[in-house]
């Protein structure tokens, strides 16, 4: 029976992805993605403590938008929020250029929550047609108010549940694309392990050997006297 190999759990794994993005290796689509993450993740910061400075450039807009005007409270959340975000995402990048799987975790667990929130969203959004309907066509900052206005509500609701779809298989492709990053370094973490514990033995045996004459050695040093003669008291 042929020994199974370490790497043997995910390499012959089908659901762990080698390459994304069709060409990219999957820790360098990490990587990418991770720093595609801390540029957005910056603009937020940079725009929320823009908010809290400058409250008043941010007033008009957001009343149009909103109909209430943006409260310090509020946009502290949301920095505080953003903040960890950029933080989370700083020990991606850093994990994965330096190979250390547990720091991809509090990564994934938020994309798995964004993911859940967006399930959630996407639901209530098929749920309440006309109301949606009417919220985009009331925005001034929507662009296309005045499509939707003359969309009918099953034509609305097949785009919104297609554009729902899009948006979290996208999701879930990237969640993937970090899973399969973290399997890859952990089965690495192990081999490196199980390759230091086996140079470790077999150094040990060699020291073993080294300190051990062999027979022919051990007969040639000893000398050939004969024993003392038996005298009986």
């Amino acid at each position: 029976m042929k020994p199974r190999r370490i790497s043997d759990d995910v390499d012959g794994d089908s659901s762990v992805m080698k390459t994304c993005c069709c060409c990219m290796d999957v820790r360098l689509g990490t990587i990418v993605l991770g720093f595609c993450h801390l540029l957005i993740h910056i603009a937020g910061v940079v725009v929320l403590t823009q908010m809290l400075l400058h409250p008043e450039l941010y007033e008009e807009r957001y009343f149009e938008t909103y109909g209430t005007t943006p409260r310090s409270a509020d946009n502290s959340v949301a920095l505080a929020i953003a903040f960890c975000s950029f933080l989370i995402t700083v020990l991606l990048i850093y994990g994965a250029i330096t190979r250390q799987p547990s720091y991809l975790l509090p990564f994934f667990c938020l994309q798995v929550f964004d993911f859940c929130v967006n399930l959630l969203g996407a639901v209530g959004a098929i749920s309440y047609i006309p109301e949606l309907k009417l919220m985009l066509k009331n925005n001034p900052n929507f662009p296309l108010g005045e499509a939707v206005d003359k969309m009918d509500m099953r034509t609305l609701m097949m785009t919104v549940v297609v554009v729902s779809v899009t948006i979290l298989s996208i999701k879930a492709y990237f969640i993937g694309c970090v899973w399969s990053c973290y399997k890859i370094l952990v089965n690495y973490r192990v081999k490196q392990a199980t390759s230091a514990f086996l140079f470790h033995v077999h150094s040990d045996e060699n020291e073993t050997q080294n300190l051990l004459p062999n027979y022919e050695d051990a007969v040639k040093d000893t000398p050939n006297e004969s024993p003392p003669p038996y005298t009986s008291n």
